[in-house]
């Protein structure tokens, strides 16, 4: 359920920028799913951190995973495809990995930069050439700021890793949705006069619904939900079928063109990634 939530995220985002402003949406996105995380948390009596870094690491993922990123991600597909950042988000464990490695000075194996670099080669291609998509509704500059997002996810992924262990998955999650929140409200405030509020209609307001209650919060409680069950090796795998339900969510709903060359190039970002992501032999 999880993959099938955050692989309708870029979908359900191209519907509610139709009529509320791009930035807007990823910061309402945040704000609406910030009392729903606060509930959570204080029902399942989850820590808080206790010291000042601690404290400061949760800030960091909150604030890039929970703020930072979603905004990205919306004013990005108000500007390009759904299909476009579908196949870029699925650099994410690439790009996470490879920040990861540079912090605790571990050079990954040969297989992995193989694997990741037919990743980025094929995002490369998908960038530059709006031609593998729907023409004009693509464009560089939207995937381009998609990319710095799954950069910020990425940090966001690191900090909160730091802290997980000492405060466990689910607050880590749940608390910095909520301090996300609260730290997005004076920019919603501030950005409140760049919609027409009277004439936002009801398909862009039940898209911020579902980025609120599914892309945010249902999506990682049915993730952690299924890694507690399943095992993070065997769940981690169906990342994969994210972009391919985004792109078939694309093509359907929106009317997407979905050309034989950006299956290609679909396809080359999916197998390297990956081909990236297996496990060394004996391991």
């Amino acid at each position: 359920m999880a993959i099938l939530f955050w692989g309708a995220t870029p979908v359900a985002t191209k519907f509610a920028v139709s009529s509320i402003d791009a930035v807007m949406t990823g910061v309402l996105r945040s704000i609406i799913a910030g009392p729903i995380a606060v509930a959570l948390a204080l029902a399942l009596r989850l820590p808080f951190p206790a010291t000042g870094r601690e404290r400061m690491l949760l800030v960091v993922s909150g604030l890039t995973s929970f703020a930072i990123w979603p905004t990205l991600l919306s004013t990005g597909i108000g500007l390009t495809t759904a299909a476009h950042a579908g196949l870029i988000l699925a650099l994410i464990p690439i790009v996470t990995g490879l920040f990861a490695s540079f912090i605790g000075a571990a050079w990954p194996r040969l297989r992995w930069w193989l694997g990741s670099s037919i990743a980025v080669i094929g995002t490369f291609v998908l960038i530059i050439n709006t031609a593998l998509d729907a023409g004009a509704q693509a464009s560089i500059t939207g995937d381009l700021i998609i990319f710095l997002g799954i950069i910020a996810c990425a940090i966001g992924y690191i900090a909160g890793a730091k802290i997980t262990p000492v405060i466990g998955t689910w607050a880590t999650t749940f608390w910095g949705i909520a301090m996300s929140a609260v730290l997005l409200v004076p920019v919603a405030a501030a950005l409140r006069g760049r919609t027409d509020w009277a004439n936002v209609d009801s398909v862009s307001w039940t898209a911020m619904l579902y980025l609120a209650f599914f892309g945010t919060i249902g999506g990682y409680v049915a993730w952690f939900w299924a890694l507690d069950r399943g095992g993070v090796t065997r769940i981690a795998s169906w990342q994969l079928a994210q972009p391919v339900i985004t792109l078939g969510l694309a093509a359907y709903l929106l009317s997407e063109q979905i050309t034989l060359p950006l299956v290609l190039v679909a396809v080359s970002i999916v197998a390297g990634t990956a081909w990236a992501q297996l496990p060394e032999r004996g391991r």
